[in-house]
Parts: structure tokens; C-alpha cells; sequence
């Protein structure tokens, strides 16, 4: 039903655009950038720096090969920088952008979100969460996670109706394929076995 509801109110939007709007040649390239540091969603690869790797990666390739507009996906450094490219222009898409940043931060976000807002259930030991036998002698805590969206900077010359709604149509049927949710759950996995290499590597203690 929501799928519906975002794909109608995108439809009718496309009435009130101009002609001129709606025949305009489309970005055939676009950059975009994110927080680096915030796995599942994106982390930078350990084993081979300067890749980023995570759910939004993952996402950002798949936007590229399914609306044929080349999507590169740069590091910017500290989450903060970051913000500031797609804010100044420089950079044209920021992703796991968060709605309650101030309204004065140059964005126009894509509903729906790419990532809900959930709670995370975490154990404060990280040996301990993943490590089934280590699991008893660790603490709970709840996290709680906001939803996370794509944002385009408004300076950005990328940054059109059409593109807004075609990343808006996307968006809404990668989240009723369920696709997702898939991509989450498997960034998890790959961060979580990362992470467990690190801490039983010879020389390392796990203790």
C-alpha cells in the first residue's frame, strides 16, 4: 500500500512539471559520497584501501545499471566533510543522509527511505556478539538506529525533478522487492566475518 501511495503521488508530480523539465536530457553522471565509517551501511575495505564496501555500495551500483547513469562513489573522509561536498555542490548525492539534520543543509531528500528507522539489539563486548560461546558473559543494550535516506545537494546540476523522481520510483520498488533488505543483511554478515578475522588473527589476543 505505501509502495502505491509513493508511486501515485510521483505520477501526479509529473503533471506539474514543464515541458522543458520533462524533455531535458538526463545526468549522464553523477558522484556521490557518504559516512565511511558506519558499517553495515558503508565502511572502507581493509584489505584493499580506498574501496568502500557496504549496503549502500551495494546500492549505489545497482542505481547505476538500473537507471543507466554512471554513479561513482568517493570517500570524503569524516561524515562531516562529507555532508559539506554534497551541500557545497561539488559532490551531487549524499547516501545514509539523515532527515533530522538541520532544515537549512541544501539537500532535497528521496522518500522513501533507503534504510528505516529501526532498533538494533547489540552486545557491548564485540568478540562477544561474534563469538557464540563468548555470548554469556556480555552486556545488552538497545540501539537505536534512524532512518537513513538519499539526499541530493540543490546546487548539484544533476539535481532535476526527473532525476528526484526517478530515484523516488526506484526506491520505492527496490524496497517491495524486498532487495533492501537483502543487501543489509549481507553487508552484516561481510563486516561481521571482517571483524572476527581482525580479532582472532595470530598475534592478536581475544581475551
Amino acid at each position: 500500500m505505501r509502495v502505491a501511495c509513493y508511486l501515485a503521488a510521483w505520477l501526479l508530480s509529473l503533471v506539474c512539471w514543464p515541458a522543458s523539465v520533462l524533455a531535458a536530457a538526463p545526468c549522464e553522471r553523477l558522484v556521490a559520497t557518504g559516512d565511511v565509517q558506519s558499517p553495515p551501511y558503508l565502511w572502507r575495505d581493509p584489505v584493499h584501501p580506498g574501496k568502500l564496501l557496504g549496503a549502500n555500495a551495494d546500492l549505489v551500483r545497482q542505481l547505476s545499471g538500473e537507471l543507466g547513469v554512471q554513479i561513482k562513489l568517493l570517500d570524503s573522509g569524516a561524515w562531516a566533510d562529507a555532508q559539506q561536498e554534497v551541500q557545497s555542490g561539488r559532490i551531487d548525492l549524499l547516501v545514509g543522509a539523515f532527515l533530522l539534520e538541520p532544515a537549512d543543509q541544501q539537500l532535497d531528500f528521496v522518500l522513501p527511505p533507503t534504510w528505516p528507522a529501526s532498533q538494533v539489539l547489540i552486545r557491548e563486548d564485540l568478540l562477544a556478539s561474534l563469538v557464540p560461546a563468548a555470548q554469556s558473559d556480555s552486556s545488552l543494550s538497545m540501539l537505536e538506529n534512524p532512518a537513513r535516506y538519499l539526499a541530493l545537494g540543490r546546487d548539484s546540476v544533476c539535481n532535476t525533478p526527473l532525476l528526484r523522481g526517478q530515484l523516488a520510483k526506484k526506491m520505492a520498488e527496490l524496497r517491495a522487492s524486498g532487495l533492501l533488505e537483502k543487501l543489509l543483511k549481507s553487508n552484516l554478515a561481510r563486516w561481521q566475518a571482517q571483524q572476527l578475522q581482525v580479532l582472532l588473527a595470530p598475534g592478536i589476543p581475544t581475551q
